[in-house]
């Protein structure tokens, strides 16, 4: 037994560290391993030290797993030595069969890293098999008158060794007659030659016992021998001739059975029996036949060329007198294609970790083709589109490895098909599949959801509160994909920052830690981390920007003026001779919060003298109103409010002390002094208006008391005849009654209704109507709509096949009746109904029968019943009819409208085209027909009705709705609709749904400074800075707002042009301008800044305002470099005038209204006649008609007529009177033209003299 090693080959170098290894790897990969070692060597028994010729030490055994792969396994590696073990019987002879060269091929392999060697086991032949004759003995019969020197080829002996210890030669027992001779075949097989040495005589010795021995070469020799029995027959003196030795012929090994292979032909120049030869052979098995007459050898089964590639026989000829000749046939079988290549797979790796690098071995792949020559090269490829790529190590070995990067995430696994194809025409192939998981490595960081988050919260929210979420994805499996969330920076000190938020390591929610504050914090950039728990951990970023809204929790705060060091407030001078527009002083006042929270107005609460001051409402300039006058005091006192924007408004109060003085000396003696009392001009202004209201108050006494005096002569209780609850009134024909001197006023309303309704039912005539006129109650047998309750009754029977849905139970569906033509018991029949129908039968009689409903109908479930009658005799047996009626179910209005959502929410954005689409609601109505046919209409809104329709329109016919305007976020922030939805039943049902259109907002306003504010001229106003103020003093806010919301309206500040640059510095949130450094010598005592104030829309809009800021102690400094103020004008002398002016007006209006009363009373008194028409009626009479149509509702129509009497004015000699009227009764004219006059009036002149009679109808 020895080992060695191939030599190794080295590949090519170059450049790149992976070409270096992948040559190493190489290298590895061909190096082989030599051994050789004799046959049936024991199991267990040591080949080799495979470890030590590997070159890996025994520590390394364990890790590197060194074992066999091999399709047999003859060996086995230690894993304690590494040593090559036999693990079964090696049998030369069954694995090589008569190889000259036998030899194990198989490969080691080595993990960690993967590798594999080729190992070559030679296997020497051991003398183990001995020469055996195919039979224990032969008969040869051989004539008596062959001559000497014949010679018979024997039966040969088979031996399964090679080389030496195959047969080797053969022996013949002694005998004088026969010897022996050894020959040897073209392969170099020995074969035995009997030879005659003496002639035979047959009759001296008929029968000869040899033994034939054949032995091999090995060491011992080891030997078989078989008995020869030589039968000595007649004399037959010609044998049989061949026509050639050796016949050879090549045959293909598909061939199919019974193919002829060749023909064999001797030759006898015998005559008769003993030329007749006959044909034989040996060693064949069930592969060929022989016929034994023609000499023809055909095939029985299908050659195999991989099984035995050359057949060699021996064909005897023995004719009819026992000679025999002999020749030997070689059949050499010629390979085809028939043989798939086999794949067979070897430490095949399944699950490959998706970061492998190229050229990583995956599996090791032997191919094996049975075939010989091209027909079993084999070429290997892989199929399809795969990062996988094929290597050839070795003869039939391939590699297969990886070739490209591997992405569990967008493919977890492959099918990899390798198909093998040999080179024979044609080729044949074999294809086989395998499945390759790809392992998940932590390759993919979480991945976020947006780029960026932005929320906005307002200030002053709870502790805790849910402020933003953030979410990220990572697609890895297992801990390589699970999240957690951390807070990981901020613009904020990190301390600092974990008292503001903190974030939910599994959800990603950020909550509030404490209550945030608009005027400390406007804005919070944080930065998250999602992290991954793979190893390493991969790690993602966001920001997320918390912007915090302003709410109104700041009270203004006054800068200016400021109160003294004892608290008491300061004073400022106004010269004696400053004229109306004087510039005074300004109230200067701050607030912390923002936009509309920030905007500030001012407001005189208490002023000394009110009229002498005014106050600008946004800038706070406090101006004289007029000029000083004389008896105006010294000192005035103001006391401002300054309120903010917000809900609700807060506010700040200030104190300004004026004192009017030429010098600062002249006004100090005044400021502890009260102030002085009003002088003769402000008294005269009291008396004015005093006057001048009360005046008013008498006029309005006045036209009050003659409004009631006329509305009093002009009402009576019959007036509101009309409201009371008679209706069907009657008069009679007896006349007026004599009257005393005077006027006794009768007034009778009578009011007539026609109307449909049912609200006169509770009236009863007492007497019938005329046809056609009539005023039907209730009651009244002619009611135009009567009740009518018939009942139905037939007497035959009749059947409804169509039944309302909401007939009520007990309702008759059917009459019928049974008969039965047979008597007593056989002629008494029973009804049934078909089971799980709303019906029911009863008896009404013998043999009648009613089907009523028993339940509820609804087309909707069930549009027809199918219902069986079965009429059932007593007899026995009992004998039945069934009869079927269809019975329909009419649809009614019973299912109102059903909308497809509760609600119904959309989102429009502003400045939306009118006319657009903006949402869509649909109902069903399971009804059919009108009933079931749905329109839609808007109904109701959050906006008075002709607004609302000015904004959107529902189609009735499709349910979409329409924005019939564009909308505006800033006027409209959301709309609440209720749709309704209506079939056309009669009555119509209806179903409502509310819809909510959410307005929102496009950047389209430009941001409006609040303050400053221009002045009246349109110049910029100016504030005053203390010369001594410090770095950080705050001189003044720019207050702005914006219309838009959410981020839309985030104001930012902005310097764009300064005087001096570095001596303001701007809030870039708050707007707040404050000094940046101390006021320098050489700086300009005015200064000036433009301030930009742009939003946050995208693109944003800005507006600009100017600053005027002025160095200066006090206001009066200040004064001189602002130019001259507008001359004053005398406001108090025009007030004067006016209240002259309307004093005057509203007296004479009071005396002309007093003069006309009075000329009003004396013309009545000396005219009685003249208004006789504000007297009373005296008689009226209804007549018997009443007209017959009238609109629906109570229409009262009052007539006033006058008659004076014993008058000879003709104005009513038209009239003329049948009857005296009572004085209860009313007095109808008939008019045929109007319907309204009864009868024929005739005024009774029975009164005495200035007596006139009113007739009201």
């Amino acid at each position: 037994m020895g080992s060695g090693a191939g030599k190794r080959g080295w590949a090519p170098r170059r450049p790149g560290l992976f070409a270096c290894l992948l040559s190493l790897f190489c290298l590895a990969l061909s190096e082989q391993i030599r051994y050789r070692i004799p046959e049936e060597m024991a199991q267990g028994s040591v080949v080799g030290n495979l470890a030590t010729d590997l070159r890996l030490s025994v520590h390394e055994l364990a890790t590197r797993n060194l074992r066999v792969s091999s399709e047999k396994p003859y060996f086995a590696v230690s894993a304690e030595s590494g040593e090559l073990l036999v693990s079964s019987r090696l049998d030369r002879e069954q694995i090589c069969g008569k190889k000259p060269a036998c030899a194990l091929e198989f490969e080691a392999v080595a993990e960690n890293p993967l590798n594999f060697y080729h190992v070559n086991v030679e296997i020497e032949d051991v003398n183990d098999h001995t020469p055996k004759f195919t039979q224990s003995s032969f008969e040869l019969q051989i004539s008596e008158s062959t001559p000497p020197g014949a010679r018979f080829i024997l039966e040969v002996a088979e031996d399964a060794d090679i080389g030496l210890n195959s047969l080797q030669a053969y022996k013949l027992s002694l005998s004088p007659s026969f010897s022996l001779i050894n020959k040897e075949k073209q392969d170099g097989s020995k074969y035995p030659e009997l030879v005659l040495e003496q002639p035979l005589d047959r009759e001296k010795q008929s029968y000869h016992r040899l033994v034939l021995t054949a032995s091999d070469g090995g060491d011992p020799a080891l030997s078989g021998t078989t008995e020869l029995r030589i039968q000595v027959t007649d004399a037959n003196d010609n044998p049989p001739v061949f026509s050639q030795d050796v016949y050879r012929v090549s045959l293909g090994e598909n061939v199919p059975p019974g193919t002829t292979v060749l023909q064999v032909s001797a030759t006898d120049q015998d005559e008769g029996a003993n030329s007749e030869i006959t044909y034989s052979f040996y060693k064949t098995g069930k592969v060929f036949s022989l016929n034994s007459k023609s000499g023809e050898i055909t095939t029985l089964n299908t050659l195999d060329f991989e099984a035995v590639k050359e057949y060699s026989m021996v064909v005897e000829g023995r004719d009819g007198g026992g000679l025999v000749a002999q020749c030997t046939v070689e059949i050499s079988v010629q390979d085809e294609n028939d043989n798939r290549p086999d794949i067979t797979f070897h430490s095949l790796v399944k699950m490959i970790l998706e970061n492998a690098e190229p050229g990583m071995l995956i599996a090791l792949i032997k191919i094996h083709d049975r075939d010989s020559g091209e027909n079993g090269e084999v070429n290997c490829r892989l199929e399809g589109e795969v990062p996988f790529q094929i290597i050839s190590s070795s003869k039939n070995s391939y590699k297969l490895v990886t070739y490209g990067a591997l992405d569990r995430e967008q493919t977890p696994e492959y099918n990899v098909t390798i198909t093998a194809t040999d080179r024979g025409k044609p080729p044949l192939s074999t294809s086989t599949t395998i499945t390759l998981h790809i392992a998940d490595v932590n390759d993919n960081a979480p991945v976020f959801q947006q780029a960026s988050y932005e929320v906005h919260v307002a200030e002053n929210n709870p502790p805790g509160a849910s402020i933003a979420q953030v979410s990220a994805r990572d697609p890895d499996l297992g801990p390589n994909g699970h999240v957690s969330y951390s807070l990981v920076a901020g613009d904020l000190e990190p301390r600092a920052l974990a008292s503001y938020v903190s974030v939910s390591a599994q959800s990603g929610v950020v909550f509030a830690q404490r209550a945030f504050d608009h005027e400390q914090l406007r804005a919070l950039e944080l930065t998250l981390q999602a992290r991954d728990h793979g190893s390493p951990a991969l790690r993602a970023n966001v920001s997320l920007r918390v912007l915090v809204g302003d709410r109104n929790d700041n009270a203004p705060r006054v800068l200016y003026p400021a109160l003294g060091p004892d608290g008491s407030a300061l004073f400022d001078t106004v010269p004696r001779a400053a004229q109306p527009g004087y510039l005074v002083t300004k109230v200067v006042a701050v607030d912390a919060d923002a936009g509309h929270n920030a905007w500030l107005s001012y407001h005189v609460l208490q002023a000394s003298e009110p009229g002498l001051f005014s106050l600008g409402l946004r800038t706070g300039e406090v101006r004289t109103a007029r000029a000083l006058g004389e008896r105006d005091a010294a000192r005035q006192r103001l006391l401002v409010a300054v309120r903010d924007g917000g809900q609700p408004p807060l506010s700040a109060t200030a104190t300004l002390l004026l004192v009017f003085a030429d010098s600062l000396q002249e006004a100090l003696p005044d400021l502890g002094d009260a102030p002085a009392p009003s002088d003769a001009q402000a008294e005269l202004q009291l008396y004015l208006v005093v006057a001048l209201a009360l005046i008013s108050v008498l006029f309005l006494v006045a036209v009050i008391l003659a409004v009631a005096l006329h509305v009093r002569r002009s009402s009576r209780p019959a007036a509101w005849g009309c409201f009371q609850p008679g209706l069907c009134v009657k008069a009679g024909p007896v006349g007026p009654p004599n009257y005393s001197e005077g006027t006794l006023p009768y007034s009778y309303n009578l009011c007539v209704a026609h109307t449909g309704k049912t609200e006169f039912n509770f009236l009863t005539c007492s007497e019938p109507l005329s046809s056609g006129q009539d005023i039907l109650c209730a009651e009244s047998p002619g009611a135009l709509f009567p009740l009518c309750n018939s009942s139905e009754s037939t007497s035959h029977p009749e059947t409804l096949t169509t039944i309302l849905e909401d007939s009520h139970p007990g309702m008759v569906v059917a009459l019928f009746k049974t008969r039965d033509r047979d008597s007593r018991e056989n002629g008494e029949v029973t009804c049934n109904l078909s089971r799980d129908v709303p019906f029911k039968i009863h008896s009404s009689s013998k043999n009648y029968y009613k089907l009523v409903t028993d339940g509820t109908l609804d087309r909707e479930q069930t549009p027809e019943y199918n219902v069986t009658i079965t009429a059932t005799d007593r007899g026995k047996p009992p004998l039945s009819t069934s009869t079927t009626i269809t019975l329909h179910i009419a649809d009614v209005n019973d299912n109102a409208p059903v909308f497809q959502q509760a609600s119904y929410e959309v989102h429009v954005a502003e400045n939306n085209p009118p006319g657009a689409s903006i949402a869509q609601v649909s109902a069903r109505d399971p009804d059919l027909g009108p009933n079931g046919h749905v329109s839609y209409s808007l109904v109701a809104g959050d906006l008075e009705p002709r607004a609302l329709a000015s904004y959107v329109s529902v189609s009735a016919q499709s349910g979409v709705v329409f924005a019939q305007r564009a909308f505006d976020h800033e006027q409209l922030r959301a709309l609440e609709l209720t749709l309704q939805a209506r079939d056309h039943g009669s009555p119509a049902l209806r179903a409502n749904v509310s819809l909510r259109v959410l307005v929102g907002d496009r950047n389209d306003n430009a941001p409006r400074v609040l303050y400053p504010a221009l002045g009246p001229d349109g110049s910029a106003l100016f504030d005053t800075v203390p010369r001594a103020a410090q770095p950080g003093y705050l001189v003044t806010k720019v207050v702005a707002v914006d219309a838009d919301a959410g981020h839309n309206a985030w104001l930012s500040y902005h310097v764009l042009q300064a005087s001096e640059p570095g001596l303001f510095s701007l809030g870039l949130r708050t707007g707040e301008v404050r000094t940046a450094r101390a006021l320098g010598e050489r700086d300009a005592a005015r200064q000036r800044l433009l301030v930009a104030v742009r939003d946050g829309g995208q693109p944003p809009l800005s507006a600009t305002a100017t600053l005027l800021l002025v160095f200066a102690d006090s206001l009066q400094e200040a004064l001189p470099d602002l130019g001259d103020a507008p001359a004053p004008s005398d406001a108090q002398a025009e007030l004067q005038l006016y209240l002259v002016v309307a004093l005057a007006l509203i007296s004479v209006l009071f005396l002309v209204a007093v003069i006309l009363a009075v000329a009003l009373r004396l013309r009545r008194s000396s005219s009685p006649g003249a208004g006789g028409c504000f007297g009373s009626a005296l008689c009226s009479k209804s007549g018997p008609e009443i007209p017959p149509i009238y609109t629906e509702g109570t229409l009262p129509y009052a007539y006033n007529l006058c008659v004076p009497g014993n008058q000879t004015n003709p104005e009513f000699n038209f009239l003329t009177s049948a009857e005296h009227c009572p004085a209860t009764q009313d007095i109808l004219n008939k008019d045929s033209s109007a319907g309204l006059l009864a009868s024929i009036l005739t005024p009774s002149v029975e009164a005495d003299k200035n007596t006139f009679k009113q007739v009201s109808i």
